[in-house]
């Protein structure tokens, strides 16, 4: 239940939901276990999670945010709470950012003299920046980078 709260909370932040809204939740493939725990603990959950109906789908809605939690796939159906041009335009921006800084730092890590006369920990320090910057464009949704 932790795992599964915590998971709406952070893509209502991430998506910029607002605080006050509240959003369906639909949870596909669940195991009956899982189903058993959605109706034991469904109060609590639609309090802490700001959601009004849990409910069990074969497939996931259109146009929702989704979360995987053990076995099942949790999903947020946002097209009505949030502008999705808005937030589509958001993300290609922040995916940008994301690039420029990627290219910037593939660019010393390719140069030759950088590598060979900068400290070690300078050019680990850059190699795990690089990473970091792989996995942030890989969770806005711009896929993971070529190289490096």
């Amino acid at each position: 239940m932790i795992d599964l709260v915590s998971g709406i909370r952070s893509v209502r932040s991430e998506m910029n939901v607002p605080p006050a809204a509240i959003a369906p939740l639909v949870v596909v493939e669940a195991s009956m276990l899982t189903k058993e725990r959605l109706e034991r603990h469904a109060a609590a959950i639609r309090r802490l999670a700001r959601v009004d109906a849990i409910d069990l789908a074969a497939a996931a809605p259109k146009g929702s945010a989704q979360i995987v939690i053990g076995e099942a796939t949790v999903c947020l159906p946002l097209g009505s709470l949030i502008d999705l041009a808005a937030e589509k335009l958001r993300l290609e921006k922040s995916i940008g950012k994301v690039e420029q800084e990627r290219e910037r730092i593939l660019g010393k890590l390719s140069n030759e003299k950088f590598v060979a006369n900068a400290r070690p920990d300078v050019v680990d320090a850059e190699r795990e920046r690089l990473a970091e910057l792989d996995g942030q464009k890989a969770s806005l949704g711009g896929g993971a980078g070529e190289g490096g």
